[in-house]
């Protein structure tokens, strides 16, 4: 695990105290990749004996791991959560990528073991591993918190091993259900330090998930219902990123389907109604919206950076660099209200995948950026049921939605395979631009990913091809003797 410490690394964040708190634990903390870390600018006031001895003090630590989120690296491209989620979302055959930035993730190229892509995913979210593992050790050794401070804290820590564990499989690993005995990445469950420099094995993929389920299960039984906003996770976070795990793992259909009724709050049709779609897409006090990165236009901000609204929104001072596939455009009709598609430049003669943008996001830099929402919850759940057997109560679920967008949509009359399809296309139709939804349904079911000539890269991307994830970063493979002979794939 590398953990390099940037002064820059974070330029906006939800306090100064909040990063300086977390940074203050970690600079300590260096694994087998790199023997030194660059000091921030202050690191006042900034130790594990203050930080946690108190639960406002560890709050605010966490405050400072969700900071990093909406972090600022190396470059537009590599900042934080949300640089992660929209490289994926270039990748589908939905959008079509501007030559900006995210060209390289939108023509599959981004993957090889020295590139930023590859080194800033891992960086990342081992980073965010370490900080899990630092928290959970502070607590669980803390001398003056309560009992039932530190059960819930320890939840939070929990939920961050396991959130990001799974984002690191996720990314560098094949299928899960292809070969779960394949060795790719190493798990960490204590903190790394100095002392401790060699650095972990890598464990079949198999080991990797128990760990991430174990740790989201832990994570919600002991986190709260409540929490202090949308940005900071609760029970129902925990409950929808279990979910999405066992979207993947596919070995528990009705848990899936308990877990995301849990998180979206049992009544689909309430869950799924939502404002957003008539007003930028930018705020997280949208219902529907379930977890999610604040942003204030000041100091709680990551201005111009790589998330979806700059890239996307055509209307105002961004990058303008995202357009749509017409193909997907036609899935939509006339009456729904997510069909926000416009040819604002003529150009569809001479430019043809330059036709359509979208103004679903209107950008600012106070323009809140969505995590998870209920509806992903509510296509979980009608998925479940199909895979359950329960194919009326799958059409029920996905009418919930679909009706909720389009006032003149049907319920499906689909069966078997068909309905299974409707499903994962109206997950590409709901979060285009979010997370990916189209590279994570492909991945998962052994699909591929095909284009059109409209495209400005029309690649056609196999099912189950090794374009799917990313390579081992060269750093760790240099650094840390368990990648001997490791083939690099």
């Amino acid at each position: 695990m590398k953990l390099v410490i940037y002064k820059k690394q974070i330029l906006h964040r939800f306090s100064a105290l909040a990063y300086i708190m977390m940074i203050g634990v970690a600079l300590s903390l260096v694994s087998c990749s790199e023997d030194f870390i660059e000091d921030p600018t202050d690191t006042t006031g900034a130790n594990s004996g203050v930080i946690f001895s108190d639960k406002s003090n560890v709050e605010t630590y966490i405050a400072g791991i969700l900071a990093n989120y909406k972090g600022q690296y190396r470059t537009v491209d590599v900042g934080g959560l949300y640089a992660m989620y929209f490289a994926r979302a270039v990748k589908g055959n939905d959008i079509i990528q501007a030559f900006s930035w995210y060209t390289f993730d939108y023509g599959h190229e981004n993957r090889e073991a020295t590139f930023r892509r590859t080194n800033f995913t891992w960086d990342f979210n081992y980073e965010n591993v370490n900080f899990a593992n630092v928290l959970i050790d502070g607590v669980t050794k803390s001398t003056s918190l309560s009992e039932a401070d530190k059960k819930e804290l320890i939840a939070q820590g929990k939920f961050f091993r396991g959130f990001h564990l799974f984002e690191l499989v996720l990314e560098f690993a094949p299928n899960y259900n292809n070969n779960r005995d394949l060795v790719r990445i190493p798990v960490y469950t204590e903190p790394t330090s100095v002392e401790n420099v060699t650095g972990n094995p890598p464990v079949p993929l198999s080991e990797v998930y128990n760990q991430v389920i174990q740790d989201l299960e832990d994570a919600i039984a002991d986190l709260p219902t409540t929490r202090l906003g949308k940005s900071f996770v609760n029970k129902a976070v925990a409950q929808a990123v279990l979910t999405r795990v066992l979207a993947v793992t596919q070995d528990d259909w009705p848990k899936m389907s308990t877990l995301a009724k849990a998180a979206y709050g049992g009544s689909a049709s309430t869950a799924v109604q939502s404002s957003s779609w008539q007003t930028g897409f930018n705020n997280m006090q949208d219902q529907e919206w379930l977890w999610a990165m604040f942003q204030n236009g000041s100091d709680e901000t990551n201005f111009f950076w790589g998330h979806a609204a700059p890239m996307m929104d055509h209307l105002t001072t961004s990058y303008r660099a995202t357009y749509f596939d017409p193909d997907f455009v036609s899935t939509f009709s006339n009456s729904d209200v997510r069909n926000r598609f416009f040819d604002i430049y003529g150009v569809s003669a001479t430019t043809p995948w330059r036709e359509f943008i979208s103004t679903k996001y209107a950008f600012t830099f106070a323009s809140d950026i969505p995590i998870l929402r209920k509806s992903e919850m509510v296509l979980f759940d009608a998925e479940a049921q199909y895979h359950m057997g329960n194919e009326n109560e799958a059409r029920s679920l996905l009418f919930a939605l679909q009706s909720a967008r389009d006032a003149n949509a049907t319920i499906s009359t689909n069966t078997g395979q068909a309905l299974l399809d409707e499903i994962l296309l109206e997950r590409k139709k709901e979060f285009f631009g979010e997370f990916g939804p189209q590279w994570f349904d492909a991945k998962r079911y052994n699909l591929p990913i095909n284009r059109n000539n409209i495209h400005r890269i029309p690649i056609n991307v196999p099912a189950n091809s090794n374009l799917f994830y990313l390579k081992i970063p060269q750093d760790e493979m240099d650094l840390n003797p368990n990648y001997a002979g490791f083939t690099n794939d």
